[in-house]
C-alpha cells in the first residue's frame, strides 16, 4: 500500500484494484467510507471496461457475445505500482489472456493519484493495444462517509449539484435504464437531501452532461468535499432500501444498457471508441474543505 501526503492531506492507495483506501485531512479526519460490508464493502473502486450492467449480461462485439460482469473486472485484480513519490502514485493493469475470454481487446489501463494543496486528482488513461477499434467505458466510484450519521435522522447530509441538473434516469430491471425521466428530491434552496428516501428507486442518474461538479455537505450544510469531472454521466448512490452512513459520488464515462438493448457495443450509451494504438484520458478531482 502506498501512502501519499503533503501536509494537508493523506491518501492511502492499494494495488488491489488501484483503489483508494483512505482520504484523510491533516488532523486525521477520515472522509472516505471505510468499506463496512454491512452496507457495502468497497471504498473507491475503478470501473472498466464497462460501467453498470449489460442487458442479459451480454456485450456484442467482434462478431461474438461476451459476458462482462457489472462494472467490469479490474477492481478485483492486482495492479502494478509503476511510480510512487511522496505526493503521487501510478498504477497499471495490462489485460491478460484470461481477460480475453470476456472482453475482446487488449489494453493498458493506468490510474494515477496525485495531491496538490487540498485536492486529490485521480487520472485515468487507456491505451488500445489491439488491431481494431476498442469500445469501452470507465468510471470512478468514490464513497464518502456522512459525519454525524444517525439511524434516527431522516437526512444525514446534502448534495449541491453544479451545472444544469433537470431530471434523472432510473435503473430498475436487470439494473438497466428505462425510457422515462424523473424528477429528483430537492430542498427549497435546491439541495439534494441524503437519506433513505433519496435512494428508494436506486441511484440518481444524471446523463447528458447535466452535472459538472458536486459539493457534499454535512447535515449542518457545511461543505466536506467537492468532486469535479468532465464525465458525461454522474451517479449518486447509496444502497437501495437501506439507511446507510455514506454516499457514492460517481463520474462515469459511460452508462449501463437500456432495458431490452440487443445491439452491438458500439451503440451502448456514451461508449468510448478508441482506435488501435490510440490513448484515452479522463478522471476526476476531489477538493477537501
Amino acid at each position: 500500500m502506498e501512502i501519499l501526503q503533503n501536509g494537508l492531506l493523506r491518501v492511502a492507495m492499494s494495488e488491489m484494484g488501484a483503489e483508494m483506501q483512505h482520504l484523510q485531512k491533516a488532523d486525521g479526519t477520515e472522509l472516505l467510507w471505510q468499506g463496512d460490508a454491512t452496507y457495502w464493502g468497497k471504498r473507491s473502486p475503478v470501473l472498466f471496461p464497462v460501467v453498470g450492467r449489460l442487458w442479459n449480461g451480454v456485450m456484442r462485439a467482434e462478431g461474438a457475445e461476451w459476458e462482462v460482469p457489472k462494472h467490469g473486472f479490474v477492481s478485483a485484480v492486482r495492479w502494478t505500482c509503476t511510480a510512487a513519490e511522496e505526493d503521487c502514485a501510478t498504477y497499471v493493469y495490462e489485460t491478460t489472456d484470461e481477460d480475453l475470454k470476456r472482453f475482446p481487446w487488449t489494453a493498458r489501463v493506468e490510474v494515477s493519484c496525485r495531491l496538490y494543496n487540498n485536492k486529490v486528482y485521480v487520472d485515468f488513461s487507456v491505451k488500445n493495444r489491439s488491431r481494431s477499434t476498442m469500445y469501452f467505458q470507465m468510471g470512478g466510484h468514490p464513497a464518502f462517509a456522512l459525519p454525524g450519521w444517525s439511524e434516527d435522522e431522516p437526512v444525514d447530509g446534502y448534495l449541491k449539484l453544479e451545472g444544469r441538473p433537470q431530471s434523472v434516469l432510473r435503473a430498475s430491471e436487470q439494473g438497466c435504464t428505462g425510457p422515462q425521466r424523473f424528477g429528483f428530491p430537492q430542498t427549497d434552496d435546491g439541495l439534494v437531501p441524503l437519506g433513505r428516501a433519496t435512494f428508494e428507486n436506486e441511484a440518481l442518474i444524471f446523463d447528458g452532461r447535466q452535472v459538472s461538479a458536486t459539493v457534499l455537505l454535512d447535515k449542518m450544510r457545511r461543505p466536506l468535499v467537492r468532486v469535479e469531472s468532465d464525465a458525461p454521466v454522474w451517479l449518486f448512490w447509496s444502497p437501495q432500501g437501506q439507511h446507510a452512513p455514506f454516499v457514492c459520488v460517481e463520474p462515469w464515462y459511460g452508462l449501463c444498457d437500456m432495458q431490452g438493448f440487443d445491439g452491438p457495443v458500439a451503440e451502448r450509451p456514451y461508449i468510448n471508441a478508441l482506435k488501435a494504438g490510440a490513448e484515452w484520458h479522463g478522471g476526476y478531482s476531489v477538493e477537501v474543505f
